[in-house]
């Protein structure tokens, strides 16, 4: 198998032969018309498996995917209303992006970022092998490939747990250099994966994104300081994902919040405990919520603050890209107030919240890089992507951990059962009257409900 140059192949992971099963997909992630040199043009249908591991099949085989699955794909191609981009490559690969490693030495602005995940590729291939490794790039790289594909992103029906309606976004990466990738060679096409545990109605990436693109935000801010970057990018004021987890950490660190505003709490008995809260901040404003539309207008902001942005990967990578019809792509509203903490409401907690996460626990596989990239005595990198995602091959079980916060609750008693006595069999009903016609829906319905 044939690899980008900045991909790195786990050396103790063999590749494995990859054959697409079109009735293996689970939920549709993307879809694209694929234009190469010698085989034409092609749709592709991109999409997760059982177990939340990328799979990409032709569209030729879309009568073979399971129904919920033509249903995704339908219901995105109304609610876009456009058909899908064009995107020109002789050689393209797949990237499910599992987790992240921000070096914290960084010797500029715009430093490399590691990304740890699963390679499939390359296509068009005969023999297309599936691979985990790393792909360095840099922070422009992510947010650019992010900001770029969110108008392409594929659209998931609404749902009562969703402030918007559902999206799974993408990011066009370069894995060669600029020379290469004008010749159509070394793209990747990275998803942020989501753990199959959470891919309930579909597979959504909104909330990984935007923790996504908040950390390499936030790299990208104390660069600037400390380099002497552009003043847009030291003084961006930056919301976060969650405010219910970042209120969270300001309670565990000792703050009490009220509104918009932490006080830090000096009654911690001992000389360390008070040396350490006079190293604090008296009161913190508790940054306002933000949700991934809102952060990829952040994105498009520091990108035009960034110091010699667009690159020359950057310019090859967007000239090989053109939208399906032409039309403006229908992105999801942003709220004005997105950067205001002043309307950004405090949300009611109905339970206390949780400490913070632990932080993410890498495969096996992954350690071997990240400590290769450790220097004894250095500062530790930052990694994102918290929820860890299962090994292939090994289901998750047992209940999820948000139920973890319900758990305190006592159950209702049950009430002993008392057996009764054996009833008179009864003489059999008469058949009653047909239900007049749209009174019950047919049970069939009950699946595209779902």
């Amino acid at each position: 198998m044939s690899h980008p140059r900045y991909f790195v192949p786990h050396a103790a992971s063999p590749a494995e032969p990859l054959r697409p099963d079109p009735s293996a997909m689970v939920h549709a992630v993307d879809a694209f018309r694929l234009e190469s040199r010698l085989l034409g043009e092609q749709e592709w249908l991109v999409g997760t498996d059982a177990l939340g591991g990328v799979i990409a099949v032709p569209a030729s085989e879309r009568d073979n995917l399971p129904a919920s699955v033509r249903a995704q794909l339908t219901h995105h191609e109304v609610a876009s209303g456009r058909t899908p981009r064009r995107l020109s490559a002789s050689e393209l690969y797949f990237f499910s992006v599992e987790l992240i490693e921000h070096p914290e030495d960084a010797q500029g602005v715009n430093d490399p970022v590691y990304l740890y995940g699963t390679l499939l590729g390359p296509w068009p291939s005969d023999f297309p092998e599936r691979v985990p490794g790393q792909l360095t790039v840099s922070r422009g790289d992510v947010l650019a490939g992010l900001v770029a594909g969110g108008p392409e992103a594929f659209h998931y029906v609404q749902d009562a747990e969703s402030r918007y309606a559902p999206r799974a976004y993408h990011a066009l990466l370069p894995g060669d250099r600029p020379e290469r990738l004008a010749e159509g060679r070394g793209l990747v096409l990275a998803y942020p994966a989501v753990p199959a545990e959470l891919q309930t109605h579909n597979a959504a990436n909104g909330p990984v994104v935007a923790r996504l693109i908040h950390d390499v935000l936030t790299q990208l801010q104390a660069s600037a300081r400390e380099h002497n970057g552009p003043e847009a990018l030291r003084d961006m004021e930056l919301p976060v994902p969650s405010r219910l987890m970042a209120i969270a950490e300001l309670e565990v660190r000792g703050y009490e919040v009220n509104g918009d505003v932490a006080t830090l709490r000096r009654n911690h008995p001992g000389l360390v405990n008070r040396l350490a809260e006079w190293l604090r901040r008296e009161k913190v404003k508790v940054p306002p919520e933000a949700t991934a539309p809102e952060f990829l207008e952040l994105a498009r902001r520091a990108l035009a603050a960034l110091p010699g942005w667009p690159s020359d990967s950057e310019r090859a990578l967007r000239a090989l890209v053109r939208p399906g019809n032409d039309t403006p792509a229908r992105s999801m509203p942003v709220t004005p107030g997105a950067s205001s903490p002043a309307q950004t409401p405090l949300v009611q907690r109905p339970i206390p919240p949780r400490a913070p996460p632990a932080p993410p626990r890498p495969s096996d596989w992954m350690k071997d890089f990240l400590d290769a990239h450790t220097r004894t005595g250095g500062a530790k990198p930052k990694l994102t992507l918290a929820q860890e995602t299962p090994a292939r091959g090994t289901p998750s079980v047992g209940p999820p951990e948000w139920m973890a916060d319900f758990g305190s609750a006592p159950a209702p008693a049950r009430q002993p059962s008392i057996p009764s006595k054996p009833s008179k069999p009864s003489k059999p009903a008469r058949p009653s009257a047909p239900a007049p016609t749209g009174t019950k829906k047919p049970d069939w319905m009950s699946d595209f409900e779902d």
